[in-house]
């Protein structure tokens, strides 16, 4: 089981990260407030993981500021990297992992030279809201239990 570390919200696409310290995720929908925040879309809430944030801040020699990595939620103490294609609670909401989060060329703008080529596969993972709810930080972040079909008698 993991924990929120911090929220951060960008209100326009390429917008200054806010951080905030809760947000409601809306079903199918994403977080409110953010510009991402679509319908039917993939990807509604990423998240990252601060373990790697500060691994990548030990290598390349620099503080990340907090939201610079353009992930709305950074976690502690799980491996998102595992989870795709599950289930997991963050907070009151339940997500769906539908694939990793890639980085792109801002990270090297936002957290510095040669961010974005170290954090190939350890930019975060994307998901989909299945179920909206409060998430704050300090909340919880665990795998949901795989629901196996009950077989019917014949």
């Amino acid at each position: 089981m993991g924990e929120v570390v911090s929220i951060h919200i960008a209100r326009r696409r390429n917008g200054a990260a806010e951080s905030v310290d809760r947000v409601m995720a809306q079903t199918n929908y994403g977080l409110e407030g953010d510009w991402r925040s679509r319908r039917d879309r993939g990807g509604q809430v990423t998240l990252i993981e601060a373990e790697t944030l500060e691994e990548i801040a030990q290598h390349l020699g620099l503080s990340i500021p907090s939201g610079a990595s353009r992930r709305q939620i950074v976690v502690r103490g799980v491996r998102l990297n595992n989870l795709l294609f599950q289930r997991i609670r963050v907070g009151a909401a339940h997500l769906f992992v539908e694939d990793l989060c890639e980085p792109c060329a801002r990270m090297e703008e936002t957290i510095g030279p040669g961010a974005r080529a170290i954090m190939q596969g350890r930019g975060g993972v994307r998901c989909r809201v299945l179920q909206g709810g409060e998430v704050g930080v300090g909340d919880t972040v665990a795998v949901e239990p795989f629901a196996r079909p009950t077989p019917t008698p014949a």
